[in-house]
């Protein structure tokens, strides 16, 4: 009778645990091989010309409403597809308040990226055949790099603003998922990213225990790297003000790099525009 009620005690902690935890299932049904149409085309050089444009919420939605329109005429659209990834991640961390509509967003990007990834004859085989994207990914080449990067960005956007403590400490294994692709897109494509593939390996290396392949001294190594291969960029600067010095106690650095950021001419970057507005505005926020 004990041994019973102590099962029954520790049911909703089972089931806590369950419920906390981050599933993967495949959403690729509808999906059909990449095929442009005349007015795929057309769409994507409007949606293209939005884009350019997106520096606030509404313009924003209007620019992912645009590539919406190309995945609905040709659903196999890669560039379509990982557009709509880096957008929907963004429209999250930048515009979006509550923790349940944040994850939505970030796990719909997420599966955004899986898509473009799909586009991959190989990799669409292993995953037809029971296989998940981290366990997938070798077939993916430096033309897939974007899809995996901004898999792995949504991931980490999830971690650090859609889950609960008890939900990041139960999904840790996710964050080893995706230094595995990281490591992966490291080896086909070595110079993609100019410095965003070397600061999502520093979220991992600190994020993860040691038993997990978590190492501060590693990711302190990638984020120096990252800062020396994202001179043209405004995402690592940005990053290390507001994250990475920030967990070492060097508030004046942290202060020093939001204050770069801050007074930069954003049009001489080269990070998608609607993210340069982003990490602009940001710096100045928190400067304040």
């Amino acid at each position: 009778m004990r041994k019973t009620s102590g099962y029954l005690l520790l049911l909703p902690l089972f089931l806590f645990i369950n419920g906390c935890a981050m599933k993967w299932s495949p959403a690729f049904h509808e999906q059909d091989v990449d095929r442009p149409t005349a007015l795929s085309v057309q769409l994507s050089e409007e949606a293209q010309s939005v884009l350019e444009k997106a520096d606030d919420e509404t313009s924003l939605r209007t620019s992912i409403k645009a590539f919406e329109k190309i995945v609905e005429e040709n659903s196999g659209d890669y560039d379509a597809l990982k557009m709509l990834s880096t957008q929907t991640i963004l429209l999250g961390t930048a515009y979006t308040e509550g923790r349940r509509q944040k994850s939505d967003l970030f796990r719909q990007a997420m599966v955004y990226a899986e898509k473009a990834m799909y586009t991959n004859s190989d990799f669409r085989a292993l995953i037809n055949e029971g296989k998940k994207p981290w366990e997938a990914i070798g077939p993916l080449t430096a033309r897939e790099a974007e899809a995996m990067f901004f898999w792995v960005t949504a991931l980490q956007y999830e971690f650090k603003e859609g889950m609960s403590l008890p939900g990041k400490i139960v999904n840790l294994e996710w964050l080893h998922r995706a230094l595995v692709v990281l490591d992966h897109l490291e080896q086909v494509a070595p110079e993609f990213g100019n410095g965003g593939v070397e600061f999502a390996k520093v979220i991992c290396y600190y994020a993860l225990p040691k038993f997990k392949g978590g190492s501060k001294s590693k990711g302190d190594y990638y984020m120096n790297m990252a800062v020396q291969k994202g001179e043209k960029r405004l995402l690592s600067r940005w990053a290390r003000g507001k994250y990475y010095y920030p967990i070492l106690g060097e508030e004046e650095k942290a202060r020093e790099d939001l204050e770069w950021v801050a007074r930069q001419e954003i049009d001489k970057f080269e990070d998608l525009y609607p993210w340069r507005v982003h990490f602009q505005e940001d710096a100045q926020l928190l400067l304040k």
